[in-house]
C-alpha cells in the first residue's frame, strides 16, 4: 500500500543478460527503469528537482513549470505536477514521438513544440527565454544545471545498484544527456564503496542523434553539472547499432526497452569482450512503448534483425502481421 504514486519511483529491478552476454564469467544486468511510475529514469530527477525548489522558496503555489524535454524528464515533472497541484508545459522539438506527446497530453501537460531542425537547442532555448522574460510567472528546474539531477542519482540509483549488487559491482555502463546519472553513480560508489569501479559512458555519433543522449561537440554547451573526473571512457555509438541493439533485447532476452538502453548496452557488450570476469550495471533509461511509431518497432526492421542474426521467432516466414479470412472457420490449433 502506498500513500501516493510519487512512492513508487526508485527500487526500480535489475536483470541478468543471458543470452546476449559473450562472456559467461562477466555478469551483465539491466537496470530497467521503465518500471519507475512515469516509465522511465528521469522520474527520479524530477521529483528531487520539484521537491528541492519547494524546500528553497524557488517553486511557489501558483507558478507554472515549465521545462526543455525531449519527452522523459517531461512526463516525470507533469506525473509529479498532477499530484502537487502545479500546471506544466512541455517544451519539446516537433519530431519527438507521438506516444510522448500524447503521454503529456494526457497527464494534463501543455505542449510548446519548437523546430525540428534545431533539436533540442531550439526546445532549451525557447523554455529559457520564457522562464527568464516571466519570473514571477514559471519556474524552470533547468535538468542540465540542476544539482538535484546528480543528487537523485547519488541518493537512490547508486545505492539501489551497490545493494542489489551485493556490494560487487565493477563496471557501470550508463548514456551520458544531462550527465546526472553517469556523475550521481559514479562520485556515490567511488566515494563511498568502491573507489575502482569503472564507468564507461555511451555518447552518440556525430551526425546520428540517439533520443535522450547527446554528443557534447556538437551541442551549443555543455551541461553544467557535467564532472568529467567521474567518468572512466566514453564510447561513440551510431543509431543504427544502438536500435539494432535495443532490437536484440528485445528478442533474445525479453527486454523491450528504447534506443538508449540499446547504445548502453552495445557498449556494454563490446566492454564485456575485453574482460575476463567482472559484474557489469546497464542503465536502460526507458521501455520501447515511448517508440512504437518509430522505426525501432517497424515489423520490417524487426524481420530483418531476426533473419540477420538467425533468431527463430514465429513470423520469420516473413508475415508479422497475418489477417483471417471472414469465411475461415475457427481452429483449436495454429
Amino acid at each position: 500500500m502506498y500513500n501516493s504514486v510519487l512512492d513508487l519511483i526508485g527500487n526500480t529491478p535489475m536483470v541478468r543478460v543471458q543470452n546476449l552476454n559473450p562472456k559467461k564469467d562477466v555478469e551483465i544486468y539491466v537496470k530497467l527503469e521503465k518500471f519507475n511510475p512515469g516509465g522511465s529514469v528521469k522520474d527520479r530527477i524530477a521529483k528531487y528537482m520539484i521537491e528541492k525548489a519547494e524546500k528553497e522558496g524557488r517553486l511557489k503555489n501558483g507558478m507554472i513549470i515549465i521545462e526543455p524535454t525531449s519527452g522523459n524528464t517531461g512526463i516525470g515533472l507533469a506525473l509529479i505536477s498532477r499530484v502537487k497541484g502545479y500546471d506544466f508545459i512541455a517544451v519539446m522539438p516537433e519530431n519527438v514521438s507521438s506516444e510522448r506527446k500524447q503521454i503529456l497530453i494526457a497527464l494534463g501537460a501543455k505542449i510548446i513544440l519548437t523546430d525540428a531542425s534545431k533539436g533540442m537547442n531550439g526546445a532549451e532555448d525557447h523554455a529559457r527565454y520564457l522562464a527568464s522574460k516571466y519570473p514571477d510567472k514559471f519556474f524552470m528546474p533547468n535538468q542540465f544545471s540542476n544539482e538535484a539531477n546528480v543528487l537523485a542519482h547519488y541518493e537512490t540509483t547508486a545505492e539501489e545498484i551497490w545493494r542489489d549488487t551485493g556490494g560487487r559491482i565493477t563496471h557501470f555502463v550508463c548514456g551520458l544527456g544531462t550527465t546526472g546519472t553517469a556523475v550521481g553513480v559514479s562520485k556515490k560508489i567511488k566515494e563511498c564503496y568502491n573507489p575502482n569501479l569503472k564507468v564507461i559512458a555511451a555518447m552518440p555519433h556525430p551526425k546520428t542523434p540517439i533520443p535522450g543522449l547527446k554528443n557534447f561537440p556538437e551541442v551549443s554547451y555543455t551541461p553544467a553539472i557535467w564532472k568529467p573526473q567521474y567518468v572512466d571512457e566514453i564510447q561513440l555509438v551510431t543509431y543504427d547499432k544502438a536500435e539494432e541493439t535495443a532490437r536484440l533485447l528485445a528478442l533474445k532476452e525479453g527486454l523491450f526497452v528504447g534506443p538508449s538502453s540499446g547504445a548502453n548496452m552495445y557498449v556494454a557488450l563490446k566492454k564485456a569482450e575485453e574482460l575476463d570476469r567482472g559484474v557489469m550495471v546497464v542503465m536502460a533509461p526507458d521501455g520501447g512503448e515511448r517508440y512504437l511509431s518509430t522505426p525501432l518497432c517497424s515489423p520490417e526492421n524487426c524481420l530483418e534483425c531476426a533473419r540477420k542474426y538467425a533468431i527463430k521467432c514465429t513470423y520469420i516466414d516473413g508475415r508479422p502481421i497475418e489477417k483471417v479470412a471472414p469465411s475461415m472457420e475457427a481452429v483449436s490449433s495454429p
